[in-house]
């Protein structure tokens, strides 16, 4: 059993190093580069929406602000005609809006909340983003360099007629010391 579970360990061994090999480091680099700047495509695109709602939930806000306005002014008067009966429908319309803007006030806060959320996010993401680009542009540099290094070329091979006059010109000049 040992030895089945040794050969299993040098098979999957044998073809990760075969998929490494197969894998281009600059290649991996440069489809991470692509896959995060899509994500951080999408980040941007999730806080201009949230952005756009904001705007129209302040839109809203001072919608609902002009219409209290309205309805306080109407409401003096038909109180100062003695009309309840018709300051009653202003009035349930003045708690109307006022639960409306309680509830825009909290999805307001929902959206500050989940808006601040994002941006640091991408904030985070572009970080992470530039050191990629940085860690791509060094590889990509070291394997320019690596290239561009010429290789020194092969010694020529040593012939024997080089060995007798090195021979005889060591000779001589031992017999010229002597």
């Amino acid at each position: 059993m040992a030895l089945i579970t040794r050969l299993a360990r040098l098979w999957r061994a044998d073809i990760n190093a075969l998929l490494d090999r197969l894998e281009a480091p600059d290649l991996v680099l440069a489809q991470a580069v692509r896959e995060m700047e899509q994500e951080l495509d999408g980040d941007r695109r999730c806080l201009a929406r949230l952005a756009s709602e904001l705007e129209r939930l302040a839109a809203r806000e001072t919608a609902s602000s002009q219409t209290l306005k309205q309805s306080a002014a109407a409401l003096e008067d038909c109180l100062a005609e003695g009309r309840d009966d018709l300051a009653r429908p202003l009035i349930r319309r003045r708690l109307e809006t006022e639960q409306q803007r309680q509830q825009l006030g909290l999805r307001r806060t929902e959206l500050d909340a989940e808006s601040e959320r994002t941006r640091r996010w991408v904030a985070e993401r572009e970080t992470q983003l530039a050191d990629l680009r940085a860690r791509t542009a060094l590889f990509q540099e070291s394997a320019a360099e690596a290239v561009s290094v010429p290789l020194p070329s092969p010694p020529s091979p040593i012939r024997d007629e080089d060995v007798e006059i090195m021979l005889l010109q060591d000779k001589r000049q031992r017999g010229g010391a002597a």
